[in-house]
Formats: structure tokens, sequence, C-alpha cells
């Protein structure tokens, strides 16, 4: 089946319970980590743990990467009504299927006081919708650059100081058809992380070494 690719605008937000957590953590959360080509799968970002009395998200400008090869994506679904609905929100799209680079950014023109009724410690920012092309599996993150695709501002304290919020940014596995995120092969953004790490192992076994040669 095919979608026409459109932009859906909504006005409802998702209330998630944060569990106590101790940071705000901004996630994708997928309605399936498994689905098979042809089929659709829907990734939320979803924003918990904030602090509802001192935090408030006023503005933010988000890109999620994916591989291009093993999903489309068909719909962006933009949330408005925790930043005071359609009308009080100026809003663009970022989306390119050639370069598996989607998202877009948001600010509110309502005040924190605005936003403090309207805003819970969590709730869902976007939406995505992607089809499963072939075999394979993929992890979907934010972009890298903290100024242009993992940036979320607003109030950050009782002080009533602005500016970006403190966020940890957790991604998600999509595997599709005969795919395994279990199995997934790095990709090569995993590779240099999984580089450094055992760059920092080496050092570290090589000082361990010298310590014990120092002490024979």
């Amino acid at each position: 089946m095919n979608f026409k690719k459109t932009f859906c605008a909504g006005a409802a937000a998702l209330s998630l319970v944060a569990g106590g957590a101790q940071a705000a953590t901004l996630s994708l959360v997928a309605s399936a980590n498994q689905v098979a080509i042809d089929d659709f799968v829907t990734v939320d970002v979803v924003i918990t743990g904030l602090d509802a009395i001192n935090e408030i998200v006023s503005g933010y400008d988000l890109n999620v990467g994916y591989n291009t090869a093993l999903l489309e994506w068909s719909v962006i679904t933009t949330y408005f009504g925790p930043l005071g609905g359609f009308d009080n929100v100026l809003w663009g799209l970022d989306s390119d299927d050639s370069d598996g680079d989607i998202g877009g950014d948001a600010t509110s023109f309502l005040t924190d006081g605005e936003l403090d009724v309207l805003q819970g410690d969590s709730w869902t920012l976007m939406s995505f919708m992607f089809k499963g092309k072939a075999d394979g599996a993929t992890f979907l993150n934010f972009g890298a650059d903290p100024d242009f695709q993992r940036l979320v501002t607003g109030r950050l304290n009782q002080d009533d100081e602005a500016g970006v919020l403190n966020l940890t940014y957790q991604g998600t596995c999509i595997a599709v058809g005969t795919g395994d995120c279990n199995n997934r092969v790095p990709e090569p953004e995993t590779y240099g992380l999984a580089a450094i790490a055992l760059l920092g192992a080496g050092l570290a076994r090589r000082r361990q070494v010298a310590k014990v040669v120092k002490q024979a």
C-alpha cells in the first residue's frame, strides 16, 4: 500500500509516567522493534522526567537519522498542544528521505507561566511513521549536532533561567523482515564509539602493566 507523504499537525499530548527518573530523557520509542517488509512502524519522540515545577520546554530543533536502505518515512506528526496549540507555535519541517535524516523545529510564543499549565513531566513532541523496505536492522538516533539536531530549550530552574535543557538522548533499534536487532551490524558512528572505548581500555591496561612492572 502506497502512502502519500504528508504532514499531520495534532493538538493532543500523550502523558507518560516518568517512573522516578532522576534526569530528563528524550527518547525514541518505537511501537514495535520488528516490522515486516511493506508494513509500518511508528516512532515517538518522548520527553520524560522533567522537573514539573522548574523545567519548561519552550522550543526544540530535532532530527533523527535512519538507514534509508531499510526504512522509508511516510508521515510526520507534531504535537503542538503542550506548546500552546497550532496558532501559538512557529514551526518547520526538515525531511529528506534520500539522506536518512528527518525532523523539525518548533518555538512557542507563550510565556513560561502559560506553558506551566499545559506541560507535565512527560509528553510526546513528534511522531514518525516508517515503512519497512528490506531485511536488516538499523539504529535510529538523534543527530550529533547540539545546535540543530538535538536541541531542546526552555526554563531551566526556579530562578527562571532560560537556555538549553540538559537531557539524556536515547535512540532505538528497528529490525525489518528477517533482520535482528540483537545481531545488528554496527553503523559508522557505533564503530567510532567502540574504537574510543577500546583505546581507553588499552591505555588503562598499559598503565596497569607499567605499574606492575615498576612495583616488581
